[in-house]
């Protein structure tokens, strides 16, 4: 997602951009990609040639060997990469790192943009707005957890959520199946083109610390999150030091949750300890990330 807010920035400035890669398992995604306005879109590298006088790659992968003839440096004009402490270390231009943490450099001595003013995010992204009669309502919460809900975390959730006896009301995310007796305050949909309507005025969203987070931050909601792989502790550590999202547990390397049930109940009881959080958090990611980083790609 963060790719495509990249190339959705450069289309709208009138750049020949093409996408190159594949995507199963996730057609919301797909449908994104298919729709954006690229010119060219291409399942496998060696079906496009470069030009490299005049082509530049974005490069956001963790599974690309280093030593792939596509993303050799000589048939590039330039190579930005998206990277994290988990991205290999490939050799390019310039490097992205769209988290947190703005003093984060990695393993490379390449020069990089990082922090909060280099999250890229799509523009049909928007800020949640909550007027005074709505924080009179039920807490609303959203249970998220990434594209796919890849390691059941949503009804991990959702597990703990029905110990508690508050009237609440839940959106569970989720492309999976469990065999759950949920009571009434549960409704459960597809991950998809329906989630930022359904989120739009939530009042808590429980979600893993990944891409999925900082954009709940940036549209101004309340966010708990959850550590669930390991490329995710970065963000974790750091969005809960900073006080801008609540930690509330991680996944052992045994497959095992640990969730905080006594903070995830504050958060769904307490306004205040919400308004703190919101307070933070406000400001704290905008909306021009992708514009930042087309303006940095254009004056290479």
């Amino acid at each position: 997602m963060r790719s495509s807010a990249i190339a959705e920035e450069l289309i709208d400035r009138g750049k020949n951009v093409v996408f190159v890669g594949q995507i199963s398992g996730l057609p919301w995604v797909w449908e994104r990609i298919a729709t954006l306005g690229f010119n060219h879109i291409y399942n496998e590298s060696s079906c496009f040639l470069s030009d490299p006088e005049s082509d530049v790659l974005i490069l956001d992968s963790y599974e690309i060997d280093e030593q792939d003839a596509f993303i050799a440096p000589e048939k590039w004009l330039h190579i930005i990469a998206v990277v994290d402490e988990y991205t290999p270390n490939y050799c390019c231009t310039l490097r992205i790192h769209p988290g947190p943490d703005s003093n984060w450099t990695g393993n490379s001595k390449t020069p990089i943009l990082a922090g909060p003013n280099y999250i890229p995010l799509r523009t049909s992204l928007s800020k949640s707005v909550h007027t005074a009669s709505q924080l009179q309502h039920r807490t609303r919460i959203a249970v998220v957890a990434g594209g796919t809900d890849l390691h059941g975390l949503v009804f991990e959730i959702a597990r703990v959520l029905l110990n508690f006896s508050e009237k609440f009301e839940v959106q569970l995310f989720s492309n999976s199946t469990v065999d759950l007796d949920l009571d009434n305050r549960f409704h459960i949909n597809e991950v998809g083109r329906r989630l930022e309507e359904l989120t739009k005025d939530v009042d808590l969203v429980l979600t893993t610390a990944s891409t999925a987070s900082l954009e709940f931050l940036a549209r101004g909601l309340c966010v708990g999150i959850v550590c669930a792989v390991e490329n995710q502790l970065q963000y974790y550590k750091a969005l809960g030091e900073l006080g801008v999202a609540a930690q509330i547990g991680f996944r052992t390397l045994d497959n095992d949750w640990k969730l905080d049930k006594e903070k995830i109940y504050t958060l769904i009881t307490s306004s205040a300890v919400r308004k703190k959080l919101l307070a933070k958090a406000s400001g704290f990611i905008d909306f021009k990330g992708a514009k930042r980083i087309v303006d940095a790609l254009t004056t290479l």
